[in-house]
């Protein structure tokens, strides 16, 4: 196994977690939905306010693992007058200790996301095309990870046929992205039924060839109070033939976050 490298790139990033990926994606903000069951399921997905939790980021290609990072992610749900916000803030490695990343709800179908990048010194915007690039050197996207906060938020989701995943019944969204620069043409998220977490989520390119794929193994989807968390999700690049592996620990469901924490003025500044 190669070792991995002394630091990060800071090219530009999804969202992630879920997010969850599946985990950051449990911590979603999903809108009302015109089906019962996948309703009542999003309810039970949900934590009333706010989710913390640390992330390992592993990311491989053929010759082994090549990146590491520890980040951790801040999940606040929509109060009355204000927006869902999330942010991921690496904390390791120490080169790049501080990166940060603020994605807060917009009443457009793409919220409004924010890069803080130490080196720099300075917090900007992440808009159009960035969107498709890499966060973190992960194979993982600011568009996947916007669409693992928002998975269902846009009137282009809608619940196709049922299926079996590994023995269990789950729910079906197909996703149709808006947004004119998204790399996708079509994401299809598969939601657990008895347990109500996504459990598969495929993205599909312009051409309908399946592009990338994320997978909650299912041994470490663990209950915390009366809902289901993944704690450890891998993405992976068909194209590429690489991966990313994300372990979620230390999880904390409704516990008070300062507002500050979610401040685009203050994303430089640790909680």
């Amino acid at each position: 196994m190669s070792r991995p490298r002394a630091h990060l790139s800071a090219r530009v990033f999804v969202l992630l977690l879920s997010a969850s990926v599946p985990a950051i994606s449990a911590a979603a903000d999903l809108p009302t939905i015109d089906d019962p069951a996948i309703q009542a399921c999003i309810d039970k997905m949900m934590p009333a306010k706010s989710m913390t939790q640390q992330l390992t980021l592993r990311s491989y290609d053929a010759s082994g693992l090549i990146e590491e990072s520890v980040a951790t992610l801040y999940w606040s749900r929509a109060a009355e007058g204000s927006k869902s916000r999330a942010v991921i803030r690496l904390s390791a490695p120490a080169s790049r200790k501080g990166l940060a990343v603020l994605m807060v709800e917009s009443d457009s179908l793409e919220p409004t996301m924010y890069l803080y990048i130490p080196d720099l010194r300075r917090t900007r915007r992440v808009t159009g095309r960035q969107l498709a690039t890499s966060m973190m050197s992960t194979d993982l996207s600011y568009e996947e990870f916007q669409h693992f906060q928002q998975a269902a938020t846009n009137s282009a989701t809608k619940r196709i046929a049922d299926q079996t995943i590994g023995g269990s019944p789950t729910y079906v969204l197909e996703t149709l992205p808006a947004g004119e620069h998204s790399a996708y043409s079509r994401i299809l998220t598969f939601v657990d039924q008895a347990r109500c977490v996504p459990v598969q989520t495929q993205f599909f390119g312009a051409n309908g060839d399946l592009n990338k794929e994320l997978l909650a193994t299912p041994e470490e989807i663990k209950q915390i109070g009366d809902r289901y968390i993944p704690h450890h999700v891998v993405m992976h690049d068909r194209k590429k033939n690489t991966r990313t592996e994300l372990i979620m620990e230390n999880v904390a469901i409704d516990v008070d976050l300062s507002e500050a924490i979610f401040s685009a003025n203050r994303l430089g500044m640790a909680p």
